[in-house]
C-alpha cells in the first residue's frame, strides 16, 4: 500500500484465533513469566496489539527503518483464550515534515460475535534516510517525534505510597527473534545488525511494542484482573532500547476517582535504561476496579 493517500484508508487486518499456546508463546518472547493469564484465561492486552500491528505493518509501504513513535491502546473487553479475532485498521492521511513522515491509524478488534474488544492508535515515523546519518544512542531521542499478578484486592495497599513495582529486563538477541515471530513485525532495525548500523541508531533496537509490554507486565502485576478486562495505556517513545540493554519500567499512581461502576486509577507509566537514566517511554495507564 502506498504512502501517498489524501483520505483515510479503511484497512483489514485478517483474523485469527486466540489460544493458550498462542498466548504461552507471546509470554515467553516479552518474557513475561506472571500467572495471571493462566489464572483468569484471559490473554494479554498487548499480545492483541502486538499481532494488530504487525498485521498492519504488512498492509504498508514502508521502508525498512520505519519506527514507532505513539500509542494508544484500551481493553474494551476482556479475551478469554479460544477467541476468534478480528482487526480492522484506519489510516489517516499521512503528514510530512522536513525529513520526516507520520502514518497514524486507529486499530479496532472484535471477537467473533462482533463484540468490541480493543481499540487504540498507532502512529509509525519514516525518517528519510538522506535526512539522517547514524548516530547510535546519542540521536535516539533528536529522532524520536515531537508529539506528544497480584489480585486487586492489593491495590490499597499499592496506592499508599503510589508506586507500583518495577519490572527489570534485558534486552537479548534471542528474544527479539523470538518477538518478530510471534507479532509479524520483521523490521530489519529489530533484526539485522548490518542494516541497524546503517540507520540513525547505529545498531539494532528492540521492537517498541516489545518494551511497551514490559509496561502492561508491570500492570498485571499491580492490578490483575482488573488490567486485563479494562485497562488502557497512552504512551510515547522517546528513545530506543538496544541490543544488550537492561531496561526497568515505573509506574506511580497519580490520581483515583469513583465512577458508577468501580473505582479508576490513574497511572504515570514509563521505562528508563538502567545505566544511563534515558526516558525511553512516557504515558499514562488507567484501570478500573471492582467496587
Amino acid at each position: 500500500m502506498a504512502r501517498n493517500h489524501v483520505e483515510p484508508v479503511d484497512v483489514s487486518l485478517g483474523g485469527w484465533r486466540v489460544t493458550e499456546d498462542s498466548v504461552l508463546e507471546y509470554l515467553r518472547a516479552a518474557g513475561d513469566t506472571l500467572s495471571a493469564y493462566l489464572q483468569y484465561g484471559l490473554t494479554p492486552p498487548l499480545a492483541l496489539a502486538a499481532r494488530a500491528l504487525g498485521s498492519l505493518l504488512q498492509h504498508l509501504d514502508l521502508p525498512p527503518g520505519a519506527i514507532h513513535s505513539l500509542q494508544e491502546i484500551e481493553t474494551l473487553r476482556p479475551v478469554p483464550f479460544g477467541q476468534d479475532i478480528t482487526g480492522t485498521a484506519k489510516l489517516d492521511p499521512v503528514k510530512r515534515r522536513i525529513g520526516m513522515e507520520f502514518l497514524t491509524a486507529s486499530v479496532a478488534l472484535k471477537d467473533h460475535e462482533g463484540h468490541a474488544v480493543l481499540g487504540g492508535k498507532t502512529t509509525v515515523l519514516v525518517v528519510d534516510p538522506e535526512a539522517s546519518s547514524p548516530g547510535g544512542r546519542e540521536s535516539t531521542e533528536r529522532s524520536a517525534p515531537s508529539r506528544p499478578s497480584a489480585p486487586a484486592a492489593q491495590v490499597e495497599e499499592i496506592a499508599g505510597d503510589g508506586i507500583l513495582t518495577g519490572v527489570v529486563k534485558t534486552i537479548t538477541e534471542e528474544q527479539l527473534n523470538a518477538y518478530a515471530q510471534v507479532s509479524g513485525d520483521h523490521n530489519p532495525l529489530h533484526l539485522d545488525p548490518e542494516f541497524a548500523a546503517t540507520t540513525q541508531y547505529g545498531g539494532i533496537i528492540a521492537h517498541g511494542m516489545l518494551t511497551l509490554a514490559f509496561i502492561s507486565e508491570m500492570m498485571t502485576e499491580a492490578f490483575g484482573k482488573a488490567w486485563l478486562e479494562n485497562g488502557a495505556m497512552r504512551v510515547r517513545f522517546k528513545g530506543a532500547a538496544y541490543l544488550g540493554d537492561q531496561v526497568e519500567t515505573r509506574g506511580r499512581v497519580t490520581k483515583e476517582a469513583v465512577l458508577s461502576q468501580g473505582r479508576q486509577v490513574g497511572c504515570a507509566v514509563g521505562l528508563s535504561n538502567c545505566k544511563s537514566g534515558q526516558e525511553l517511554i512516557t504515558g499514562t495507564a488507567t484501570v478500573v476496579l471492582p467496587s
